[in-house]
């Protein structure tokens, strides 16, 4: 070790130390990272995990079928479906790389859905999710210990369900709202709280929560049931996030839901009209969209450290994209995956990935 650089080191810390006193936390930085997928026209990012790997799917260039995707960081991989069916969609990933969605063929009289799991470490095949016959499972997440949760339809009616490897499908139901009442989960987390919405078939959704293991489906947080809310996920530590009309006037802001509590998450609407949180990590970190329709304007947003950010502003390639359409899944690490408006009005996607300056060199200060 060398002593003298070692304390010219510590002089200039403590000297910073004394002269800025405590430091309110920097803003993100982002670079924006295309998910480029061949042959593609439009490619929609639904989830991310820890590791980076991305998942959803993109509309075939040729042929217009969608066909489902994990992003391994570097390429994109085609997620094989059933010979029997023509398109495929992936909508969620755990951080063990099993992935949900499902596969469909669109006949004259509706579609027919499989649920499938993929495993990221074998993509060659899946595993089929089965529920009662004439059950269609539309799986939308997946928790680090397998419990898949999302929509079953029978016959006109929706479900919320879940399904695993050993025990197979659960049929959660309804909430008690009466006849025609339809439900489903959007998110689970690895203690088993799920939570979701339900709705009326043309009416607005309303957020809701359950947990494994245990029967019912309840409201999320006071006041749910009286406007729009939905609730599209929940962190480890229990915290969900989503959407509510929180002053009833028919506009729809993005909130976190705690402790039967919705909040609306501060200056994440960037100045537009209304908003949606999509995902949160175990930070705390949330993602969304902010949007006004009258205008067709459209952000993506990241609320970190307490702070709301339009995410092209904070990237150094920003202008990249026409626009940001949204944020809609956010990994520990702070990388965010999310939609933009590519050329001739196409959907692309894209991941943002944090870039961290050094606190003490960015400032001007030589390598001792």
């Amino acid at each position: 070790m060398n002593i003298a650089k070692s304390s010219r080191s510590a002089a200039v810390l403590a000297g910073l130390a004394l002269v800025s006193g405590p430091a309110a936390a920097a803003a993100p930085q982002y670079h924006l990272v295309p998910i480029q997928i061949a042959g593609a026209e439009n490619v929609y990012v639904a989830d991310m995990n820890d590791a980076g790997q991305a998942v959803g799917y993109y509309t075939d260039a040729k042929t217009f079928a969608n066909r489902a995707f994990l992003w391994d960081g570097s390429q994109a991989h085609t997620l094989p479906i059933p010979a029997d069916r023509e398109e495929g969609t992936a909508t969620g990933i755990n951080n063990l790389g099993q992935i949900v969605g499902y596969a469909t063929t669109i006949l004259k009289d509706g579609a027919v859905t499989t649920g499938l799991l993929w495993d990221a470490t074998d993509l060659t095949g899946f595993e089929t999710m089965t529920g009662p016959e004439g059950t269609k499972l539309n799986p939308d997440d997946i928790n680090d210990l397998g419990v898949v949760v999302g929509l079953a339809a029978t016959d006109g009616q929706f479900n919320a369900f879940e399904w695993t490897a050993t025990g197979g499908f659960v049929d959660d139901g309804v909430p008690p709202h009466g006849p025609g009442t339809q439900a489903y989960w959007a998110g689970i987390n690895t203690a088993g709280v799920k939570v979701g919405g339900w709705y009326f078939p043309g009416t607005p959704s309303h957020a809701t929560v359950g947990q494994v293991g245990v029967a019912g489906i309840g409201p999320i947080a006071t006041g749910v049931d009286e406007v729009a809310s939905k609730a599209h996920a929940i962190n480890e530590a229990g915290v969900a996030v989503g959407e509510m009309d929180l002053a009833a006037t028919g506009k729809v802001v993005p909130v976190t839901f705690v402790d039967g509590v919705a909040t609306a998450v501060p200056g994440a609407l960037l100045g537009l009209e209304q908003g949606i949180a999509f995902d949160v990590n175990a930070r705390g970190t949330i993602v969304g969209r902010a949007y006004d329709f009258a205008t067709l304007q459209f952000k993506a947003f990241v609320h970190v450290d307490g702070v709301s950010y339009d995410i092209a502003a904070q990237a150094d390639n920003g202008t990249l994209y026409e626009y940001l359409l949204n944020a809609v899944a956010v990994s520990e690490n702070g990388r965010m995956a999310g939609t933009a408006r590519g050329p001739d009005f196409t959907v692309v996607s894209y991941v943002a990935v944090p870039v961290f300056a050094d606190p003490i060199f960015a400032d001007g200060f030589e390598q001792p």
